[in-house]
């Protein structure tokens, strides 16, 4: 595999094959296309730079050292991570194969003048190129016609706003995507993810590609970067190289696609892809033949992400039994008795024709205390406008109804009462209701909020969303809560706490962190889990351990926090920023929170206003001071004032009470000069 060099020479470049290779990154990519390499889990942390507190183990077994993760030697998932290890390199295999086959056939298409026939076209890549780009747009054209003639031509058909999303699109050719369906035994729109993907990976990403190949990352993990990265900037595509062949490889697929769209959302404009991702918003519906189906809505996360949390508030108000937001639609006793899931609420939800639902309810007279229970069918088309009247009407309808069906069926007054009845209600669209439910929790740079950067800010799940739109959630945010980040990682670095209860900053900052429920494989948001003690509180001794603490706090969704009570597995926290679960398979895993890249940025633009500013007008103060001359604090013992008393604006003696020291004093006779200024802050 061929890296973008760090300078471009303006020497003959050896050849390159279809896949940017010249034959000695082919002899080093046969020996990188083996099985993972095996390290010791103490090797070092690429992105921190520390070394790994884990002490060497001696027991055999493939080792993951790079996703942080130990297979025993005995255990049945060795020889099944050998089995998906393989898996992965022979999809990398198809994935090089269909880029080479693609980019092959485009430059015949194109009629390429190849000055070695019978030899792969020769080309510079795409980092070359646009290093290249730069370098000649400031370059004087004679240089120009130099350096053309003694270098490899550029990527074909490249343009800085060039996607490989559109230059497959725009450079295929009907019959080759025929060829490749049919060998694929897939649909031409599947086709075109193999072929784009391929070349995004393979060209664009190659640093990334050979870290895949090298077994560092899984299929899953290539497969999202693809998607990722499918529409990013030839421009900005070996700045995503560069990160990716850096960034530490993470176990869970979530924190890594998260922490590689904030990436993005630092180096392209976020505006420009929500306008271009509402270009292509769209809905579709996938059916199976186990008669179920899937049905996709693609378009703008913040439209798509306040959707979600409607029907989400609606489910949970339904599951909790909160009915005070349905007061004007439920009679008095009533009381939700229904069991669905919240899954299943939500679906209900969303495939009627508006936000409503039918329930299972109890009705409990209010004056005689008796409970009944009636099916009261309401057949009230989605669509009509019914009056109130018209309303209590088809309810008792309903009623009459269903005591006409039960009589029918032989049923009894006992038969009645144990029926399920049935309301339709309408969900609340009222600011009240929206507000109290549907809490949105969005995380937003200092400096974007005073407009002056226009980073991206996050929602709790990590996906960004454009600096205007931050700024306009902001202004309407009831609380505010400040989280201190790692400058490096900007991944947040403490809240403080001393109870077994979480305080709300610091359930915050948690939410932040790790944005999701922390065990591998899980995608329940952080802002709806529940925060565990890795080292248990003790209610009865709490000085001695389980302390509420940052270092010993992380989410975990409420089924895989009951499985760890129950022992299930163990969690361990042995270095901050850091989980360790072990599991009863001699399976162990490190998981450790996502970096930031958004705010690893904003500390950067942070600094570098701050270098623009310089130093600072003020004099500086002198250490010395003239014999007689008072400062601001000095104190003296006296009975009776030792001099001018202080007034407003003018320096003086005060009188030192527990208000102005913080704190009782000793001697009542103390008396304090105050110089009359300002307060220092």
């Amino acid at each position: 595999m061929k890296f973008p060099s760090d300078s471009d020479s303006t020497g003959p470049e050896p050849g390159r094959d279809s896949a940017g290779r010249t034959e000695s990154d082919k002899t080093a990519q046969g020996v990188a296309t083996g099985q993972p390499r095996d390290a010791d889990v103490g090797g070092a942390d690429a992105e921190t730079g520390g070394a790994d507190t884990g002490t060497g183990r001696a027991e055999a077994g493939p080792t993951h050292s790079a996703r942080r993760l130990r297979i025993d030697a005995d255990s049945p998932f060795a020889e099944a991570a050998q089995v998906f290890a393989a898996s992965d390199q022979a999809q990398l295999s198809a994935l090089d194969v269909s880029a080479e086959l693609f980019f092959n056939e485009t430059v015949e298409n194109l009629r390429l003048y190849n000055p070695h026939p019978g030899q792969p076209y020769a080309h510079a890549t795409i980092a070359e190129t646009v290093r290249r780009y730069h370098r000649e747009r400031r370059s004087s054209t004679a240089a120009k016609r130099k350096k053309r003639k003694s270098k490899l031509p550029s990527f074909p058909r490249f343009r800085l706003d060039q996607t490989f999303y559109g230059w497959v699109h725009e450079l295929s050719q009907a019959e080759d995507i025929a060829e490749f369906t049919t060998v694929l035994g897939a649909t031409t729109a599947r086709a075109y993810v193999q072929i784009t993907s391929a070349m995004t990976l393979v060209h664009g990403l190659p640093k990334f590609f050979a870290r895949c190949v090298a077994g560092e990352f899984t299929i899953e993990h290539v497969h999202a970067t693809a998607h990722a990265c499918r529409d990013v900037k030839f421009e900005n595509l070996p700045l995503v190289d560069d990160y990716l062949a850096q960034r530490r490889a993470d176990i869970t697929i979530e924190t890594f696609k998260k922490s590689l769209g904030m990436k993005i959302a630092v180096l392209e404009p976020l505006e420009e892809r929500v306008e271009e991702a509402s270009k292509r918003r769209r809905v579709d519906i996938t059916t199976t033949p186990d008669g179920t189906a899937y049905l996709t809505l693609a378009g703008p996360a913040p439209e798509l992400q306040a959707c979600y949390l409607r029907i989400a508030a609606f489910a949970r108000a339904i599951r909790s039994g909160n009915i005070a937001a349905f007061s004007d639609q439920l009679e008095p006793g009533t009381a939700i008795d229904d069991d669905r899931g919240i899954d299943a609420l939500m679906f209900d939800i969303l495939t009627r024709t508006i936000p409503q639902l039918s329930i299972q309810v109890t009705s409990t007279d209010t004056t005689t205390g008796v409970t009944s229970t009636r099916d009261i069918p309401l057949n009230v088309p989605a669509e009509q406008t019914m009056t109130p009247a018209a309303v209590v009407n088809a309810v008792q309808e309903g009623v009459i109804g269903a005591r006409v069906g039960s009589a029918g069926v032989g049923g009894t007054d006992t038969d009645e009462d144990a029926s399920e009845p049935e309301v339709v209600l309408t969900m609340p669209t009222h600011e009240q209701w929206l507000d109290s439910q549907a809490k949105m929790i969005t995380t937003v740079p200092f400096l974007t909020l005073t407009g002056s950067a226009e980073l991206s800010g996050t929602f709790s799940d990590g996906s960004p969303i454009p600096a205007e739109t931050a700024r306009r959630v902001a202004r309407h945010a009831k609380s505010w809560t400040r989280i201190l980040t790692d400058p490096a990682t900007g991944t947040p670095v403490d809240a403080k706490a001393a109870t077994y209860q979480i305080p709300e900053n610091v359930r915050q900052t948690l939410i932040a962190k790790w944005q999701a429920c922390t065990i591998p494989g899980c995608t329940r948001r952080a802002e709806t889990t529940e925060i565990d003690h890795v080292v248990p509180f003790d209610h009865d001794h709490p000085a001695d351990g389980g302390l509420t603490r940052f270092g010993n706090l992380h989410p975990l969704c409420k089924m895989h926090h009951q499985a760890k009570t129950d022992r299930k597995y163990s969690v361990r926290m042995n270095r901050a920023g850091f989980v360790q679960y072990v599991f009863r398979h001699g399976l162990s895993a490190e998981v450790a929170a996502g970096d930031h890249p958004i705010n690893a940025a904003h500390a950067k633009v942070f600094e570098e206003l701050q270098r623009q500013a310089g130093p600072t007008s003020d004099p500086p103060k002198s250490t010395t001071r003239p014999a007689g001359e008072r400062w601001h604090g000095d104190k003296q013992t006296s009975e009776e004032c030792p001099g001018p008393a202080a007034a407003d604006g003018q320096a003086g003696w005060v009188k030192n009470t527990p208000m102005l020291g913080g704190r009782s004093t000793e001697n009542e006779n103390e008396w304090i000069w105050d110089s009359g200024g300002p307060p220092p802050f």
